[in-house]
């Protein structure tokens, strides 16, 4: 879920805990969720979050308040107003009940409120309390209903939208932002990036495809699929030996992905702040560090995959587009278009999350590859209601990671370290049990905050078969 969607539904469950919904519903005709976001455009979207809410506040809120509580009190006081709406109109009407009823009546059912004049006293009062609270809002005035239509409307946008900014800035969204990341199922399934940080030799004869020459490394297995990641050849020459696309890469795309907005929704474009990406993912904003960035997110361009099984072909890729540039303002910035395919799981919320700060605590590639992977499992489990564990054998843990090494028996045994480290961190594995080629693995049960925080994809309708 990219964060507009987070603030939506931080907005949309504040928002449904107060009156302010119930006005909402009876007054406007749009859907929530649209004026949600027409809002978040118009008052924060490249603007200064806490200047606006001041303004919000200063501008609209408060100065509505004091307006409202001042015309109620005078229209009371003065008794000119032919209006007969707020304290006026509920006086009146407590005067018509005292002359009917008497004052024993009137004491019987306002208690030691024994006179009208006595209630609209405590009714200023209320309407004062209101006026100077700061949490209260314009929806929450005692006669909101006895406003006009624009007003109420008015007074609708005004209480969203400082919902909104107020949202923006609490922990619990910051937090909820920072610490789950999110892979498109691309990439969780196929075994696009390698589970070392070694090199690939080029050497092999070049390829042509659409206009464009590359360079092959081949990735087979022994159920007839065949991989072949593509390296163009603008970017690598033949004899060289060049990075393969490793775990870094993996978290540079996933902070990359993280920061898409309604752009990539409408022009799969993704626009970042290299100094954004350097920050989150290193320890120091050295020169050397932005480099590293800049030239892991050309790579990442220039790589591709090519899956061949039972003669049925599928090319993707990362990055379709880069360019790098710098702001008149001396930062680094880079504007992203990424793959269709990609573009696709995201749009379609076929992703796997998980809490970021867990994946931090992984020392093996291989590990952090294989997180993804059990916690799509775990998560089908959920959905379909079944038991916590799932038997797979090696072939499918090779169609996930792309292994270097050539001997099966190598490959086995980093599998077992990669579960191993999950069982010893605690994450999404629970325990295993190897029989030969096969894994039984027995995840750990979903806990209700999971279930509300990384649930967003249906994976209740991911084919069994593919997994």
């Amino acid at each position: 879920m990219d964060y507009l969607s987070l603030l939506m539904r931080a907005v949309i469950d504040e928002v449904s805990k107060l009156r302010l919904l119930l006005v909402f519903n009876e007054y406007m005709e749009c859907d929530l969720e649209s004026t949600v976001m027409d809002l978040y455009k118009e008052h924060y979207k490249d603007k200064d979050v806490q200047e606006t809410i001041r303004i919000l506040k200063k501008d609209f809120l408060n100065r509505t308040k004091r307006r409202w509580l001042h015309a109620a009190v005078r229209d009371y006081k003065e008794k000119k107003s032919t209006k007969n709406k707020e304290l006026l109109g509920e006086y009146n009407s407590l005067i018509s009940y005292y002359k009917t009823n008497g004052k024993e009546l009137f004491s019987q059912q306002f208690g030691d409120l024994n006179s009208p004049e006595v209630v609209i006293k405590q009714r200023i009062q209320v309407l004062k309390d209101w006026c100077n609270e700061e949490e209260s809002l314009l929806t929450d005035y005692p006669y909101i209903h006895q406003k006009t239509n624009k007003q109420i409307k008015k007074a609708i946008n005004t209480d969203i939208s400082i919902i909104i900014g107020l949202t923006i800035l609490s922990p619990s969204l910051r937090n909820i932002d920072q610490c789950i990341i999110e892979s498109p199922l691309s990439t969780v399934e196929n075994p696009f990036f390698s589970n070392s940080r070694a090199k690939l030799h080029i050497e092999n004869p070049l390829l042509e495809m659409e206009g464009k020459e590359y360079f092959s490394s081949v990735y087979n297995l022994e159920d007839g699929t065949n991989y072949e990641l593509l390296i163009e050849k603008d970017y690598a020459e033949e004899g060289t030996k060049i990075s393969d696309l490793d775990r870094f890469d993996y978290k540079v795309f996933l902070e990359i992905m993280s920061q898409r907005d309604e752009l990539f929704a409408t022009q799969k474009i993704i626009n970042v702040h290299i100094g954004d990406l350097v920050k989150s993912l290193y320890q120091t904003a050295s020169a050397s560090n932005y480099r590293a960035i800049e030239d892991r997110i050309i790579k990442m361009k220039h790589y591709s995959m090519t899956k061949v099984e039972h003669n049925k072909k599928v090319a993707y890729g990362i990055f379709d587009y880069v360019d790098i540039t710098t702001n008149p303002n001396g930062t680094r910035f880079a504007e992203i278009h990424v793959n269709e395919v990609i573009y696709r799981d995201y749009i379609q919320r076929q992703t796997v999350r998980i809490y970021k700060n867990k994946v931090e605590k992984l020392s093996l590639d291989a590990s952090y590859h294989l997180l993804f992977v059990m916690q799509k499992e775990r998560l089908i489990c959920y959905e379909t209601k079944s038991p916590y564990n799932v038997t797979r054998d090696y072939l499918y843990f090779a169609t996930k990671i792309r292994f270097r090494k050539r001997h099966k028996k190598e490959n086995l045994i980093e599998i077992e370290k990669a579960l191993d480290e999950l069982v010893k961190q605690k994450l999404v594995v629970e325990s295993y049990q190897r029989y030969g080629k096969n894994f039984l693995i027995n995840f750990i049960p979903l806990e209700e905050e999971e279930i509300r925080d990384l649930l967003t994809g249906d994976y209740e309708y991911i084919p069994l078969s593919v997994c």
